[in-house]
């Protein structure tokens, strides 16, 4: 896979393991997380000869973007590429701070319509409604890829009558949510 998304809403992930086990959850954190596992030492590094370096810099620029949420939207280590991509609402202040981390990596500003704290806002309102829909199931509430960067949207996955789910979300919601067909997690 050449481009990994690593920050990714805790509610997703908790969404998605809670569902796999027969249980529903409404409690998430308003912060993003990093996800992926930490950078494998030199001797047994598997990745791209660049991987630590990129893994630090997006190390780094998680740990400002969780400082400034309502700038900071979310981050993907692209490593073909051999940069940090960053979503975020552009703010001078946030932009700044960017700016002076001296990662000695490229980092590319990505314009996103919301932040994180946004995204998570939503997110935690779509999983509250987790077992009171009616016609449809809400088996999975996510913000954590590019798509939903670059869109500004909660990704909700619906089993059930997708149209009904769609047209009651979307008239509660409105642009704040991408509503799709999903399959409930099996564990």
């Amino acid at each position: 896979m050449p481009i990994r998304v690593i920050a990714i809403g805790l509610a997703a992930t908790a969404l998605l393991l809670a569902t796999a086990c027969g249980r529903q959850s409404a409690v998430a954190p308003a912060t993003p997380r990093r996800t992926s596992p930490p950078a494998p030492s030199p001797s047994n590094s598997s990745g791209p000869p660049d991987q630590q370096r990129l893994d630090a810099a997006a190390d780094a620029v998680q740990r400002l973007g969780a400082s400034q949420p309502d700038s900071f939207t979310g981050l993907v280590v692209d490593n073909p590429g051999d940069r940090v991509i960053v979503y975020r609402k552009p703010r001078p202040a946030f932009d700044a701070a960017l700016a002076r981390l001296h990662t000695g990596v490229r980092i590319v500003e990505r314009d996103a319509p919301r932040s994180i704290s946004e995204l998570a806002t939503t997110r935690n309102r779509v999983t509250a409604l987790l077992g009171h829909t009616t016609g449809y199931t809400i088996v999975s509430v996510g913000d954590g890829s590019v798509a939903s960067y670059t869109a500004g949207v909660v990704e909700v996955g619906v089993s059930g009558d997708l149209p009904r789910a769609k047209q009651e979300l979307g008239a509660r919601f409105g642009d704040e949510v991408a509503v799709a067909a999903g399959e409930p997690a099996v564990g």
